[in-house]
């Protein structure tokens, strides 16, 4: 299929340490994260492209209709893994994230895909060292989105990077718009365990949420400007 001038978001990930899981972990793993996708998908309706590509044992890729969700959906993703981290074992998800246009989506295969957020994507991900979160993004006005690059989203890495499996656990949930109430019962479907409220809460505090839920509206309000300005632009 062939898009000329749209906006999408790429978003490239692979597990983190792959190499120290076992076969059935890293399926487990690859599992759970495809589907989170169609979870998300499925609260954000239309969000994302038809589903998660995954390659290799340990690698995958998501085309992402709406951009706005962008790093709404790449914590998620992180989140649902880290919350099934134990004392012995850790799971997490590397993830960039490329928003820009694309020239052409292969629909049996996301990842044959092209297009310069495919590029921007793989490219993030390639030079990631120590980072677990990357953006790069051409479209809206250029330079634009140097300082989330390079200041906003190292800094959110860090904060997510630090969640525990509980944290992340109530933090996934909230960032599907749930209730504590509502929460109470993903995370007993979940985590076989029925928090309290106050507990629940205190999750979200440690983690920060107050803070990232605004740092998340101010990117998510950045990315739908630009796009409406490239559409009145053009």
């Amino acid at each position: 299929m062939i898009v000329t001038g749209n906006i999408y978001a790429v978003l490239t990930g692979d597990l983190v340490r792959s190499s120290r899981l076992t076969s059935d972990q890293s399926r487990d793993a690859m599992d759970e994260l495809k589907f989170a996708a169609a979870s998300f998908n499925a609260v954000y309706s239309g969000t994302i492209h038809k589903e998660m590509d995954t390659f290799r044992h340990d690698s995958w890729q998501l085309l992402l209709n709406n951009p706005v969700f962008a790093f709404r959906a790449a914590l998620f993703l992180r989140c649902v893994l880290k919350m099934k981290s134990s004392a012995g074992i850790k799971f997490d998800t590397r993830i960039s994230i490329g928003i820009g246009p694309v020239d052409f989506v292969a629909e049996n295969r996301i990842s044959d895909s092209r297009g310069l957020a495919f590029t921007l994507s793989g490219r993030g991900l390639d030079g990631m060292k120590n980072a677990y979160l990357a953006f790069d993004g051409s479209f809206g006005k250029p330079d634009d989105w140097h300082d989330v690059s390079l200041g906003v989203v190292p800094l959110l890495d860090c904060v997510v990077t630090d969640w525990t499996p509980v944290e992340s656990g109530a933090v996934s949930a909230a960032l599907l718009g749930k209730t504590q109430l509502e929460t109470a019962d993903y995370l007993l479907a979940k985590q076989d365990a029925v928090p309290t409220r106050q507990a629940i809460g205190d999750s979200l505090s440690r983690a920060h949420w107050g803070t990232v839920h605004d740092v998340l509206a101010r990117l998510e309000e950045k990315i739908a400007g630009a796009l409406h300005s490239g559409c009145m632009q053009a």
